[in-house]
């Protein structure tokens, strides 16, 4: 695992630059949302709302915990928290991208409620195009001061990148064969064998969530945010038997 976590990570070239110039330029004036917009921390239906990214991503532990054990609190559930975001809107603290998984819905999976989490959902959770826009929106516009990237073991859209390595005719497969490509290397690097697909994914499931934290966080639309400290940019897995997620980055 140590070898895993500090071997080089090819970064894949999911965001073209020219595209990303022109949303940006497209997308400029929401930068001034954040300005615009009231104090999310004393917004009327946010009072307990995280007051950093760091909290943010602490409550998103915490409540995992929580999960875990079987002993959610299940808050912001109520008519009164129904009636305030409707009459108020919504101010997520986190945005989460993750994989389309039935086993694996985020504000289950992190014990929050409604307008707590901003949610964008892709098999083998990858963010291109329209989920980076998404992400974009619920950070720029929302308030949300932390996106967390979230896979989850037994991965069938890893599992399929690795079983199709190195073609395959859906996208969001072939977004995958970078971490597949890596892993296969680590896997070797450690004497295992590449082709063997219990060793491959597991990593693979890893090496994915790694590359797309640290290609959002050099992307033009998070990378300002990054820099200046109101946003924070992490990722990890969510283990299906043990019901708990672990941090890779952050």
């Amino acid at each position: 695992m140590t070898s895993f976590r500090n071997s080089l990570i090819g970064r894949r070239k999911l965001f073209q630059l020219g595209a990303y110039t022109g949303l940006a330029t497209a997308l400029k004036p929401a930068f001034r949302f954040r300005q615009a917009q009231a104090d999310c921390t004393v917004d009327p239906c946010y009072g307990d709302r995280p007051a950093s990214p760091a909290a943010a991503l602490q409550a998103l532990i915490t409540g995992n915990r929580q999960w875990s054990t079987f002993a959610q609190s299940h808050p912001n559930e109520d008519a009164v928290r129904r009636e305030c975001v409707f009459n108020h809107g919504q101010s997520p603290f986190a945005a989460i991208i993750s994989c389309s998984d039935s086993r694996v819905p985020p504000e289950l999976v992190f014990d929050q409620g409604i307008g707590d989490l901003f949610v964008a959902r892709v098999a083998g959770n990858v963010a291109t195009g329209t989920l980076s826009e998404s992400l974009y929106y619920g950070t720029s516009h929302l308030c949300a001061g932390l996106i967390f990237v979230l896979g989850h073991s037994d991965c069938g859209a890893v599992k399929a990148a690795v079983a199709s390595y190195p073609s395959h005719h859906l996208e969001f497969v072939k977004l995958l064969f970078p971490a597949v490509m890596e892993a296969r290397r680590i896997v070797e690097q450690e004497g295992g064998d590449p082709n063997d697909p219990k060793l491959v994914v597991p990593i693979a499931t890893k090496q994915n969530v790694l590359d797309v934290v640290r290609d959002l966080r050099n992307s033009s639309f998070f990378k300002p945010m990054v820099d200046n400290g109101t946003l924070l940019i992490a990722g990890g897995v969510y283990d299906l038997g043990t019901y708990l997620v672990d941090v890779l980055i952050q």
